[in-house]
């Protein structure tokens, strides 16, 4: 019977023409980085690439410190190099402690990304992930263009990141675990509802299950889909008009008249692709009232950011970034 799991990995790494360079395993041993290894490993009868494993134990459990031990003894027997950050409570303020872990991980990910030379940092997010992602997302208020939820593969403070499991729900993970009699760790702070994952994963995706009767995580997953493909669509609609950017110093002009009339969903996605490249942020509002602005050809209209100003006038549009924040 062949193995489809394993399949699945081969073909992502084959799309993705995988070099002999290090990849970086985000593990932690529960079961989604636990069949990665496996099936990452048997990947190298393949391949050529050095496999490195990164472990973050953050110190919220009694066991951590014992598992990240035995994470140590299982890398020494399979060969593996393996780097671990141990964290306290010295490393965590009050407030979103889900957050500042997955900040802390990042980092350290990061500075061994780039230490060892790695191609890719492969993590084991699955699509019941994905669907918490998109779903919170929804709840948070997020525009058509940022319900995206995670992807195969993205860009993340200068690391290149695949997700090879991310079309595999939980249960296969856990069936093939079974199946190839593997065993894993359980964090039970995934499941606990003082924390929004595990509140997500213990009431609120099993409530909207029972309320409508269905498997919602698929379709949630397929919304994510959806806006990944509008997204890209505007930007490659877009790109022309990019393109025509003049910048100079703390000041970007766009004359907009050769374009205009645009549709108002492309002008809006427009304006946020122009000022995210910039690291700038308008609340929805403005946005709305700018790309108005803009498609109206209005004259004398000004926005203003705590990053700098944005001025209209008949179809032309032009930014100036906050001078004193760029030399901060």
């Amino acid at each position: 019977m062949k193995d489809l799991m394993f399949l699945g990995v081969k073909k992502f790494l084959e799309e993705r023409e995988v070099s002999d360079r290090p990849l970086l395993l985000g593990y932690s041993g529960g079961p989604d980085s636990r069949v990665l290894l496996k099936l990452l490993s048997d990947c190298r009868r393949f391949f050529s690439f050095e496999l490195h494993l990164a472990h973050v134990d953050h110190g919220w459990r009694e066991e951590s410190k014992r598992e990240a031990q035995e994470i140590a003894r299982e890398a020494d027997e399979l060969g593996y190099p393996l780097h671990i950050q141990a964290l306290g409570p010295e490393d965590f303020s009050s407030g979103n402690w889900e957050e500042q872990g997955r900040e802390h991980r990042l980092k350290f990910f990061s500075r061994i990304y780039e230490r060892i030379g790695a191609q890719a940092l492969v993590l084991g997010h699955h699509a019941d992930d994905q669907a918490e992602v998109v779903l919170k997302r929804v709840f948070e208020g997020a525009s058509l263009f940022s319900m995206g939820g995670l992807a195969p593969e993205s860009s993340l403070m200068g690391m290149q990141v695949w997700r090879p499991l991310l079309s595999v729900q939980k249960k296969d993970v856990l069936q093939w675990l079974s199946q190839n009699n593997i065993s894993w760790f359980q964090d039970p702070t995934n499941s606990d509802p003082r924390f929004l994952r595990g509140k997500m994963r213990e009431e609120m995706l099993p409530s909207l299950r029972s309320s409508f009767g269905k498997e919602v995580s698929s379709n949630l997953c397929r919304l994510g889909e959806e806006s990944r493909e509008v997204k890209a669509f505007f930007s490659e609609l877009n790109r022309p008009i990019i393109a025509c950017i003049q910048k100079a110093e703390g000041v970007h002009n766009l004359d907009l008249n050769p374009f205009l009339p645009l549709p108002l969903l492309q002008m809006k996605y427009l304006l946020r692709e122009w000022f995210s490249v910039q690291g700038v942020t308008f609340s929805r509002q403005i946005l709305e009232s700018v790309a108005s602005a803009v498609l109206s050809r209005a004259a004398g209209k000004k926005f203003l950011s705590g990053e700098g100003e944005v001025q209209v006038e008949k179809g032309f549009l032009c930014f100036f970034k906050n001078l004193k924040q760029m030399k901060d």
